[in-house]
């Protein structure tokens, strides 16, 4: 079946079209032209001067519609995937934090199976963890925590060809070896959860790690200690002219005069955005899966921020009310933040399970 898109604004790499058309074929897209004249045989959709961009590719998402990829089970990452492709996502990486080998192994083994499906938007597993930095462990869980081991990763990375990314924090003892044996295995090394400074970044580039983790969150800039001053691992970043990274462009977890300081430097073909979403994204559920218990947690709202457990975030925030809420950060406020399913909107609640109150992770 033939379709046309006519009256659309598209964005294309070379800009917006203005008043252009896009031709589609059994979902595959065919022609993006700046002519909306109508294609004999095809069905013709008005957009009406809307937007018309092109799918997205989500490479860090923990989760969405209620479901963790930490569950490990097919039904969650169905479930998980599905709330995504509901918001224009087209393709995606699930995500595991910090997580166990059987945790890992499980995960490898669903994500191995879809892969197969035909169209599957599956294109990868990333472990995001867990060999990171325990004083920046934001949301990781502390107790799977370590540094990295030959005699651990080795096994899993030879079993599992789903795995396409792995983040590590490069100061670490054995992080170096680790980055060139992933790196040789065709998976991306990418910095995480660090506070790694100048020579820590650049011998991490010239070892294999070429990306940035949810760039700027868990990781220091620019510090003084007594009276020196020293880079952080976002100035560093910065230094390596084709290292990439991804944020969470919310305005929250990077504020928008940042975000426009990225592009400045890293330009378009070196950052892209992520949602790092968690269950909770894409749901109106008041449940949620809990990565400590494995329990079902129901949300109470609490008056006051506890730091954001997925990238250390801290900051005074009103209430959630399950659908909007309202953060204060120094002079800048952002209203009506909706359930997005980045991490601080769901910071500012407990959860409540039958084994009594227990913080929700975010």
């Amino acid at each position: 079946m033939l379709t046309q898109l006519i009256n659309a604004r598209i964005l294309t790499p070379q800009g917006w079209l203005k008043d252009g058309s896009v031709l589609i074929r059994d979902g595959k897209i065919l022609e993006v032209t700046n002519c909306d004249l109508a294609v004999i045989g095809a069905q013709l959709i008005d957009v009406k001067g809307m937007y018309v961009l092109p799918g997205g590719v989500e490479i860090h998402a923990h989760g969405g519609g209620g479901r963790d990829f930490m569950e490990c089970t097919e039904d969650a990452f169905r479930d998980a995937v599905k709330a995504h492709m509901k918001y224009g996502t087209t393709s995606i990486f699930p995500t595991l934090s910090s997580s166990t080998v059987p945790m890992i192994e499980q995960a490898a083994e669903t994500c191995t199976k879809m892969m197969t499906e035909k169209d599957s938007p599956i294109l990868g597993l990333h472990l995001e963890g867990h060999y990171l930095n325990m004083a920046m462990a934001g949301g990781q869980m502390p107790e799977n925590i370590k540094n990295p081991d030959p005699n651990e990763y080795i096994p899993i990375v030879e079993n599992w060809h789903c795995i396409k990314r792995w983040d590590a924090a490069p100061e670490l003892p054995g992080a170096m070896q680790f980055g060139k044996y992933i790196t040789g295995k065709g998976i991306l090394a990418s910095v995480a959860h660090t506070q790694a400074e100048f020579e820590d970044i650049r011998t991490a580039y010239e070892a294999g790690y070429t990306h940035a983790t949810h760039f700027y969150n868990a990781m220091p800039g620019f510090h003084k200690r007594r009276e020196y001053k020293y880079e952080g691992t976002v100035e560093s970043i910065y230094l390596m002219d084709d290292m990439t990274v991804e944020v969470v462009a919310d305005g929250i977890h990077v504020p928008p005069t940042i975000l426009r300081l990225v592009y400045k430097i890293k330009g378009v073909e070196r950052m892209c955005a992520i949602t790092d979403a968690l269950a909770c994204a894409a749901s109106d559920s008041k449940e949620a899966f809990d990565r400590v218990s494995s329990l079902k947690t129901e949300y109470v709202s609490l008056q006051t921020t506890p730091p954001c457990r997925q990238c250390g975030y801290y900051g005074p925030a009103d209430t959630y009310n399950g659908a909007e809420s309202r953060y204060t950060s120094g002079r800048r406020r952002t209203n009506g933040i909706r359930n997005t399913g980045t991490h601080h909107v769901y910071t500012i609640v407990k959860a409540r399970s039958k084994k009594g109150k227990m913080p929700i992770l975010s």
